[in-house]
């Protein structure tokens, strides 16, 4: 008995996505994962151990779940409150869906992983630089299941994705290597710089790009301005992410002799 047409649409749709989704994973574990290996390989006088490479990967896979878990929370929190942004303009209310979706869960959670790792390790974390491994560790997990997770339309979704596949790890580059340096320096201002930075520039990203309500305007001339914004914010995310890690590769050595006493 021959299905029906629908059915038939629905099947190919499904393997649409799964082919696609594991050409993403595949990609992101091979872009992001020589990033990272490169980054391991930099360390001095030696690379970390296997253990201490590999246990944040796993808890940044894990985040993904429990960025989900907060979302759902903060999501009915907010409800709850009457805090809505239904009645905003549409940049406001791609800034707000942007915080609540992404920016603020994502790295909430992926800082919580990497509080984890260095409870784990704490034995062992030595320098500044081992910080900054451990936020690239965790961004390169949470990049490989997000990646697998969200589905792409087409091949051009997949090239326009790879130009900032790092921009998870960039951010818990950047989230660790703050949390280091006030460990280090004893600056408590970089506590706030470590939560700060990545959680606004996420925001700004994903409201100029995924959550933006221009790019899903009725009117062309909103809409523009949503493309204009959408390139704009993907071409700035692909210069910040080689801006980061080349300075990080620049100053490898001076991270790894700020050693904690």
């Amino acid at each position: 008995m021959r299905g029906s047409p629908l059915t038939a649409n629905m099947d190919t749709t499904l393997h649409k996505e799964i082919i696609m989704a594991f050409i993403k994973l595949v990609l992101s574990v091979i872009v992001v994962g020589m990033l990272y290996i490169r980054m391991i390989r930099r360390e001095t006088p030696g690379p970390i151990s296997k253990a201490q490479a590999a246990v944040p990967v796993a808890l940044g896979i894990a985040s993904v779940f429990l960025s989900f878990a907060c979302v759902l929370g903060l999501a009915a929190f907010l409800g709850a409150l009457g805090l809505t942004a239904s009645a905003l303009p549409a940049i406001p209310r791609s800034i707000w869906a942007a915080f609540v979706l992404a920016g603020f869960p994502e790295e909430i959670t992926k800082l919580l992983m990497m509080l984890l790792t260095l409870c784990i390790f704490r034995k062992s974390v030595c320098n500044v630089y081992e910080y900054i491994l451990i936020g690239a560790a965790v961004g390169f997990g949470f990049t490989i299941f997000e990646e697998f997770v969200y589905a792409a339309a087409s091949i051009f979704d997949i090239v326009g994705r790879l130009v900032t596949i790092a921009g998870h790890m960039v951010f818990g580059v950047i989230m660790a290597k703050h949390l280091g340096l006030a460990r280090h320096d004893n600056k408590p201002a970089e506590y706030a710089k470590a939560i700060l930075i990545p959680i606004c520039i996420h925001t700004l990203y994903d409201a100029s790009t995924g959550t933006s309500y221009l790019l899903n305007s009725e009117g062309d001339a909103n809409m523009a301005i949503g493309i204009v914004l959408s390139i704009a914010a993907t071409a700035a995310l692909c210069v910040y992410q080689i801006r980061v890690l080349l300075s990080v590769k620049k100053d490898a050595e001076r991270y790894c002799g700020m050693r904690f006493e």
